[in-house]
């Protein structure tokens, strides 16, 4: 009998059809590991900014204010129960734009200039009473928008000492600049057409400046956002007590206000631990209780979902990434699945709507950073949130 020689062209194909598959699996299964890797790296990242805050605080008195991308200061805004045009309640609607993208940087690392926090390098000279170098004292009363012009750092005395850097740069990559209008020392209103979070660049970037706002990316390159809990005006040391009073607007009666870190909706954890639940609700003029912005549970009394956990209302502040689809959607956490993302682009700047219902106007020209753009058609809320790291601190 003839021996047999050689494989047939069945058995090659098999082989290689058996090898193309093996590699395919090895290569998702790398990518799976990958994307394990940058969001361990992100959330171990954002730990390290909580516990930084914590130090910060413990040396200034209060927690790092808001700034804006110009690194000018974000005031605090008076809780109202009044609403908005679109028939939501003005401060809840303003409450999700109260975050801030070059505050961690400058306040945890010291990022600024000698002209900018009163020391050169990382570190910065003690900001003061008002958190901004007194640039809210200079510009004409606490609530205007204190510029980065009008800031006077104090270097001597009991407030001039060298603060931080209270984070270590471990990683050069952590830390990127926004576009910067080099003429008229401002930010220049690049963002991230993918995102429609503001463009970050690096060292090796043409687009790079030195002199820009800092902000610390997470492992994607995105920037990563801070919150605060809200404070009176004027006071980023003072607090509203439980049952706080507000002033009357056209709301008939009195009312009473509790701040809490679950007013933020982009903080609410995705899925909520048992014995963790808890319903947030705020009640507008009308009398009705609004849990988010969603359409569930839309009805005479009570409008959105109001779910929370104990964790984010016992919270005083918070970070929050966009993940690998480097998405946030902000009117609420809840999945809506099939539920369009759109219609909610036509504010203008980075923390304004640009209209008398601002805190400020920057005059910059570009959608609400952080809102996914009609054009990208985001179809679900579950695609753009599901897979953000938050970081919450007490």
């Amino acid at each position: 009998m003839r021996g047999r020689h050689g494989f047939t062209l069945i058995e090659i194909l098999v082989t290689i059809g058996i090898i193309v598959i093996l590699i395919g699996l090895m290569v998702v299964a790398a990518g799976a590991a990958r994307q394990g890797a940058m969001r361990s790296t992100t959330a171990m990242r954002m730990t390290a900014m909580g516990q930084a805050v914590t130090r910060f605080e413990a040396d200034a008195g209060y927690l790092p204010p808001l700034l804006d991308n110009d690194r000018a200061g974000i005031p605090a805004v008076e809780p109202t129960r009044g609403l908005g045009s679109g028939g939501y309640p003005k401060y809840l609607e303003v409450i999700q734009g109260r975050y801030s993208y070059t505050s961690p940087a400058e306040y945890l690392l010291g990022t600024g200039s000698e002209a900018q926090d009163g020391h050169d390098g990382l570190g910065l000279r003690a900001p003061g009473e008002d958190g901004w170098w007194d640039a809210s004292f200079n510009d004409g009363g606490t609530s205007g928008r204190p510029e980065l012009s009008d800031r006077r750092p104090r270097t001597s005395g009991a407030r001039g000492e060298v603060m931080g850097p209270y984070l270590e740069l471990d990683d050069p990559d952590m830390l990127g600049a926004l576009g910067w209008d080099i003429d008229n020392a401002r930010w220049d209103g690049s963002v991230d057409p993918s995102t429609g979070q503001p463009a970050v660049y690096f060292p090796s970037d043409p687009q790079f400046v030195q002199d820009a706002p800092k902000v610390i990316v997470d492992a994607w390159g995105s920037p990563i956002r801070y919150y605060r809990i809200n404070h009176p005006p004027g006071s980023p040391g003072g607090t509203y007590p439980a049952g706080y009073q507000p002033p009357q607007d056209s709301t008939a009666g009195t009312w009473r206000y509790t701040p809490s870190m679950a007013e933020v909706f982009v903080l609410r954890p995705w899925e909520v631990q048992t014995g963790e639940s808890v319903n947030y609700w705020f009640s507008d003029m009308n009398g009705v209780k609004w849990g988010d912005f969603s359409p569930g549970g839309a009805d005479t009394e009570f409008r959105g979902d109001p779910t929370s956990s104990s964790t984010l209302t016992s919270a005083r502040f918070g970070f929050v990434s966009s993940g690998a689809n480097r998405r946030i959607y902000d009117w609420s956490r809840r999945d809506e699945p099939g539920l369009p993302i759109s219609a909610l682009t036509n504010w203008i700047g980075d923390h304004s709507d640009g209209g008398s219902e601002s805190w400020y106007d920057d005059g910059v020209s570009v959608n609400w950073l952080g809102r996914p753009r009609d054009s990208q058609q985001v179809t679900a809320t579950e695609e753009a949130n599901s897979d953000n790291i938050v970081e919450i601190g007490r």
